[in-house]
């Protein structure tokens, strides 16, 4: 499906599912459709399934706007905080933005749902609104809390009854989304975005749809293997990729260490409720204190306005400005620009208002990034070692990464690293064969067929929605976009394949 055919869709009010491979442009479709949709007077709630994904939407997590927190079971004492402290917004939204939702448990969906539907006193799903979500379910999986905390409380008479029903439903509540019994009843319309607008390199992305096929041949770790021991030019920049947070600061210290020089140190600033300014510091990539050297090599982490570079851009810093000018960094990009970077604004909303906001120079040391907090970024290079990721999707996550193969630098790999979910391959053609069903419909009736409710009101819109899609048809795209599992599992590996030179 196009991008255009997306956006007419949910602006007709349908319940949609949008998805695609990285770089199809998921992100752009949420924040385009986002500006329509507020454009028409709607109230949009914008939320993630993590705090760093909820970052880049300026947004908060489905947790928080829900109510349900870390709760695993919605009780009648969960039900009244709820009523108490959030039922006035979740009331006021029409629309519920909910993105990377391959982290959102079955569970954790339903609960929404349910909460949704008791909060605003309709039995239709998620209590009548309009509900878009995006996501990859070839990327970061949920993971499994129940093997790990079955012994860390006793499970309620809610939670036993509820984990009873999917049970008896076949359903596997850890699993995702598409487990729960909300994703039946809205029954979404699925968007499955097929332009790529990030790889430019055919053999890459032959590469990259194999594994997201389950099906690598040999000629595939063939092609991957001719990039082992390759190294970036000294006097480039690459983002080492690495399966856990320790990897990436230790590297990122030394670094920084070894270049001698002043320190310029940026502290962030917030504004709101304290507890609400410390959640977005600790989930904005850009760290609270952001220490920077001339020679440093730094990571762009937000669009710039002007487009001299987006999120994800590689620089070095040349210098600072004078301190009677604010004593910013001043950075050359890789495609040639210098730009002065002055702090941006980080946001939590709830629909249309700031409940907080931090200030802090868009930049962070770029030698290294784990493999989570890269996901949804598009980079210049990328140098990995893969042969310790250790959950499904994060070979694939860092892989995607890069437009094509001569920014790719491997320094080890093995067929761990083509790990994919197993679910995903199988829910894939099932996800393909529903957009392209929704493409058809859309190509014969227009607009009219996702109009909600489809009442005489609602085909007053069809011209206007059909001027929509038509305007949407040359979009350019500029895709961007965390934190789950860091902690690294040694479980054994059986190789079939193993490359000569692995090291």
């Amino acid at each position: 499906m196009k991008q255009s055919e997306a956006l007419s869709i949910i602006d007709a009010g349908a319940s949609v599912f949008v998805t695609g491979a990285p770089g199809s442009g998921k992100t752009y479709v949420l924040n385009k459709a986002v500006r329509s949709l507020r454009k028409n007077g709607l109230s949009v709630a914008l939320t993630a399934s993590t705090g760093i994904a909820a970052t880049h939407l300026n947004g908060q997590t489905i947790h928080s706007w829900s109510g349900i927190g870390v709760s695993n079971t919605l009780t009648a004492t969960l039900l009244k905080t709820i009523r108490s402290r959030r039922a006035k917004n979740i009331k006021a939204t029409d629309v519920l933005v909910l993105d990377e939702v391959s982290m959102i448990h079955a569970w954790l969906f339903d609960m929404v749902d349910e909460v949704c539907r008791k909060i605003r006193k309709n039995s239709a799903p998620f209590g009548g609104l309009q509900v878009v979500i995006s996501g990859d379910f070839f990327q970061l999986p949920p993971v499994s809390t129940s093997a790990r905390n079955r012994d860390m409380f006793d499970p309620s008479p809610e939670f036993n009854s509820s984990r009873k029903r999917y049970a008896d439903a076949g359903k596997n509540p850890e699993g995702y989304i598409t487990e729960s019994f909300a994703w039946d009843s809205l029954n979404p319309t699925v968007c499955y975005l097929t332009e790529q607008h990030r790889q430019d390199d055919e053999k890459l992305l032959d590469v990259l749809t194999d594994i997201r096929c389950g099906s690598v041949t040999y000629c595939d770790k063939q092609l991957l293997a001719g990039r082992l021991g390759e190294y970036p030019k000294d006097d480039s920049v690459a983002v080492h990729l690495f399966p856990t947070n320790s990897q990436a600061d230790g590297l990122n210290n030394v670094k920084l260490n070894s270049i001698d020089g002043e320190s310029y140190e940026f502290v962030a600033t917030g504004d709101g409720p304290k507890d609400l300014v410390e959640r977005l510091k600790k989930n904005m990539l850009a760290p609270e204190h952001l220490v920077l050297k001339a020679g440093a090599a730094v990571m762009a982490l937000r669009n710039d306005q002007d487009k001299q570079y987006v999120n994800g851009s590689i620089g070095k810093v040349l210098r600072f400005t004078a301190s009677s000018k604010g004593g910013w960094p001043i950075v050359e990009f890789e495609n040639g620009n210098i730009v002065t970077l002055k702090p941006a604004t980080w946001e939590m909303t709830d629909g249309e208002t700031v409940l907080a906001s931090v200030n802090q120079v868009p930049l962070r040391c770029a030698w290294g990034i784990t493999i989570h907090k890269s996901q949804g970024m598009t980079l210049d290079a990328a140098v990995m070692d893969l042969r310790r990721t250790f959950a499904p999707g994060m070979g694939y996550v860092a892989l995607s990464r890069v437009e094509n193969l001569e920014s790719l630098y491997l320094e080890g790999i093995n067929d761990r690293a083509f790990s994919v979910s197993a679910d995903a391959v199988l829910l894939d053609s099932v996800l393909r064969q529903s957009s392209q069903h929704a493409s058809e419909m859309l190509a014969k009736d227009g607009a009219v067929a996702f109009v909600k409710n489809n009442n005489e009101d609602d085909y007053a819109k069809i011209q206007e929605l059909d001027v929509f899609a038509n305007n949407h048809k040359d979009d350019a795209v500029n895709a961007n976009a965390d934190d789950a599992v860091n902690d690294e599992k040694d479980d054994a590996v059986n190789d079939e394949f193993v490359f000569n030179d692995e090291f």
